[in-house]
């Protein structure tokens, strides 16, 4: 992938939430070279990995940046960096502000928002990239719900890459909030990152 202007962004718009709430989770680390190591480790995770098309073309093109994000802090200091650690920064961006006005006014049944994944589904199966998203989607908005079943994931493609797969089910959590600032409710039983033969999506409203 290529590590452009908005590619770049990404550290920038997470790092006082992430670097906020490692500064206080592991209070001996030394944040200056922690930062310049993580930021090291980004550029490098992006570069060596394969692209998914951009971000206009592939819905899940911005996932694969925040996952090398997610996978490059644990690699900038494995020893100071837990589960346990890893976990508190993935709530922490959860639970974020930024996070919670990035999705304000969103809804995840707006046809709009269908329509992306009508098209991303039939676009998925094509295989274009081989480090892509595969997925089946379908949908009824008299409910309304929606199903996506992933068969491949992009995430857990660089979590293999990397040799982090045991990483992959710590992200996948961020799944339920996000659909949840888009106005749903997640309803999941298996994930391939935690070694189902797929991920089950079944998004309702919340009163379902």
């Amino acid at each position: 992938m290529k590590l452009g202007l908005i590619e770049k962004l990404f550290p920038l718009m997470f790092g006082r939430i992430v670097y906020g709430y490692t500064a206080k989770a592991v209070p001996e680390l030394d944040m200056r070279e922690f930062k310049k190591k993580h930021k090291q480790e980004y550029g490098a995770m992006v570069k060596r990995t394969p692209s998914v098309g951009t971000m206009k073309e592939n819905m899940f093109a911005p996932v694969m940046y925040l996952a090398c994000y997610g996978f490059s802090y644990y690699k900038a200091d494995p020893e100071h960096i837990t589960a346990d650690v890893f976990d508190g920064m993935i709530d922490a961006l959860c639970k974020s502000g930024m996070m919670k006005r990035f999705y304000k006014g969103k809804d995840c049944f707006d046809p709009k928002e269908i329509d992306r994944y009508v098209r991303g589904s039939e676009r998925s199966k094509k295989r274009e990239y081989p480090m892509d998203w595969v997925f089946d989607f379908s949908y009824d908005l008299s409910v309304p719900e929606y199903y996506v079943t992933h068969r491949e994931c992009g995430v857990c493609k660089i979590g293999r890459q990397e040799g982090l797969m045991f990483l992959t089910p710590h992200m996948c959590v961020m799944d339920y909030p996000t659909i949840e600032y888009k106005g749903g409710k997640l309803l999941r039983t298996k994930t391939l990152g935690a070694g189902g033969d797929c991920c089950d999506f079944h998004v309702v409203r919340p009163d379902r």
